[in-house]
């Protein structure tokens, strides 16, 4: 039980390390990349790690199904509580699946192969093709 004084959100950082360490955030954190940006790393690294729990990797490197997606957030108690919530997860898993296949296609290397340096890489260069140098200068 929280004392007294303890905010909820407080405590909620004191709990235990989700799928994404708090190196790999730091690591993130410490890019040049906005803060949107940097966001969106954090949701497709996040996803990623997640993916990579959900079981024996297929032998093609593939991204797990949505039935192993679905199992496994029915395995984490508090996913499975909030069928509402269970519901958006899958949903935004599989725009970080689409997300993730394109960037490893674009890297030729099977999707459960990424690392954090490779996604940090496709979004600095992602950034850099839509923000190239000298376009702040432009009339």
């Amino acid at each position: 039980m929280p004392a007294a004084s303890e905010s909820p959100r407080l405590v909620e950082m004191n709990e235990p390390e989700g799928p994404l360490s708090r190196e790999s955030i730091a690591r993130i954190d410490a890019t040049q990349l906005p803060q949107l940006e940097r966001h969106h790393l954090r949701l497709l690294a996040h996803c990623l790690a997640c993916f990579k729990t959900m079981g024996p990797t297929p032998a093609d490197g593939s991204l797990p199904r949505e039935t192993s997606r679905r199992h496994w957030c029915l395995e984490q108690p508090r996913i499975a509580e909030d069928p509402d919530f269970l519901d958006r997860l899958l949903e935004q898993f599989d725009v970080a699946a689409l997300q993730l296949e394109t960037i490893a296609q674009a890297q030729q290397v099977p999707p459960m192969t990424l690392t954090l340096d490779a996604l940090i890489t496709a979004a600095e260069t992602r950034w850099q093709h839509r923000n190239p140098p000298g376009d702040a200068d432009a009339p």
